[in-house]
């Protein structure tokens, strides 16, 4: 079953007790639009699929047979190019005429362009795409870093290794992703440059280096490591290779997020006796609780937009994804199905979260649109972990 047959809507159920808001869809109505591709028909159908699925999973757009803001494409081969012209039209007025060119193996690519173009020219919004998503996979030959986009054409492996890789974390310029490793029976801290396609060593103190996340500017890492006994949070720069302890405590401090304006870091600590989620300044002052209304939680992730946090906790018997507000308030539950929902991780727009769930029985990663809380699984082998989303950008590329 490919991801696309494997979309599906639920709607999550409001929490049977406790001070939780129920999960309710975030953001506006969505925009309804006319989609229609006409061309080769070898590549015009799974051009028109591929292009209702990724304007409905956008979380602004809506295909809609009857709407007034319309996009229409025709796709045309040459050998082994395609062409794809399309244009955008609302109120009668003509909004965008453009035209992508690729590889024919390459059409879901020029397709995600034209989704993406098509939210920026609506909305004023970026799409998301045209953006993929990194995890790992563990099955019975060892581990893998691989990446996958939203389309039909799998994950590509992007680092193969017999030694365990966790907790990759995407750089904001897309350029490379910071992971751990135990290639040297030591938790490493690794950097996969992708247009390279090869790793290099980072930082490798003594125990663990690990949960690795970037400042906004992309100079500096944050990360947890135990050099100094227990597990800390440090910052790491990325031009001189120095290390800044923030924390020091007896706790176990982990898992931290920093807020998009790069001031401050939330992180997991158990220095009140189980793992809570704390927010502090980037200098590593001013530590406050972000809440009380859990008796275990951890992973936390910033929103890109950062005004909600997001992150996993105990409900009943089983670990689930909640979101809050920055200051902790306005906790809601966002997942309900499976036993196990962790490594949440926002999307570049801010209105999705991957996560990783066994609610269909194997460890997957799944995709939340909090618009419409439609859920999408994107992995289907092996168990597979830890996302970490690319950073959306200003156009795609097209010749």
């Amino acid at each position: 079953m490919t991801v696309l047959s494997a979309f599906c809507p639920i709607l999550f159920s409001a929490l049977l007790g406790g001070d939780f808001l129920p999960m309710t869809p975030i953001g506006s109505d969505c925009l309804p639009v006319r989609i229609s591709v006409e061309g080769d028909r070898d590549y015009s159908r799974p051009a028109l699929e591929q292009l209702k699925a990724d304007i409905d999973f956008s979380g602004l757009l809506v295909s809609s047979s009857g709407a007034d803001a319309r996009i229409s494409a025709r796709v045309e081969s040459a050998g082994s190019r395609l062409r794809l012209t399309a244009e955008i039209t609302a109120g009668g007025e003509t909004l965008m005429t453009r035209e992508y060119r690729a590889p024919a193996s390459d059409l879901f690519t020029m397709v995600h362009a034209l989704a993406d173009d098509a939210v920026f020219i609506l909305t004023g919004e970026q799409g998301i795409a045209g953006t993929r998503i990194a995890f790992v996979v563990r099955t019975s030959d060892g581990y893998t870093l691989a990446a996958r986009g939203f389309d039909p054409r799998g994950y590509s492996a992007l680092l193969r290794d017999t030694s365990v890789i966790t907790t990759p974390a995407w750089s904001p310029d897309g350029s490379s992703i910071a992971f751990t490793s135990f290639r040297s029976d030591n938790g490493d801290l690794f950097l996969y440059d992708i247009a390279g396609a090869r790793a290099r060593k980072l930082l490798s103190r003594q125990g663990l280096n690990t949960t690795p996340c970037w400042t906004p500017d992309g100079s500096r890492i944050a990360l947890s490591a135990t050099a100094d006994g227990n597990a800390e949070i440090f910052l790491y720069s990325c031009a001189s290779g120095t290390v800044t302890r923030l924390t020091a405590r007896n706790s176990i401090d982990t898992s931290p997020t920093v807020s998009p304006t790069g001031q401050q870091i939330a992180f997991t600590s158990d220095r009140a006796g189980s793992p809570q989620i704390y927010v502090m300044d980037i200098t590593g002052s001013g530590t406050t609780r972000l809440n009380y209304a859990h008796g275990y939680c951890d992973s936390p992730s910033w929103s890109p937009r950062g005004d909600m946090i997001a992150y996993a906790a105990r409900a009943g018997g089983s670990i689930q994804i909640f979101v809050c507000r920055a200051d902790g308030s306005e906790v809601r539950q966002v997942t309900s199905s499976g036993t196990l929902n962790e490594d949440p991780v926002w999307g570049p727009t801010g209105r999705h979260i991957a996560f990783s769930s066994n609610m269909d029985g194997r460890r997957s990663i799944y995709v939340l649109e909090l618009n419409s809380l439609a859920v999408r699984r994107l992995t289907e082998s092996g168990e597979c972990y830890c996302p970490t989303w690319s950073p959306a950008r200003a156009g795609q590329t097209t010749d």
